[in-house]
């Protein structure tokens, strides 16, 4: 399975996603919360794992293993 990603709309503050990785079993809530997060974001973010704990609750180890997976 692939990640599909769709154009953003700026004026749009709703976001399309293929729903294909939310039912995926190998992946945990946890990482499918964090890769909904990280496919709403417009196409030139860049990630850093810093701004990822800074928007949740989740630690710098819990985000490190989800990302780890994903």
């Amino acid at each position: 399975m692939g990640i599909f990603r769709v154009c953003k709309n700026k004026d749009n503050p709703y976001v399309m996603l293929n729903k294909g990785f939310l039912n995926d079993p190998n992946l945990s809530f946890r990482e499918k919360g964090i890769l909904a997060y990280l496919l709403s974001k417009p196409d030139d973010w860049k990630v850093y794992q810093k701004e990822l704990e800074k928007a949740s609750k989740e630690g710098r180890e819990s985000i490190r293993a989800a990302i780890k997976n994903l």
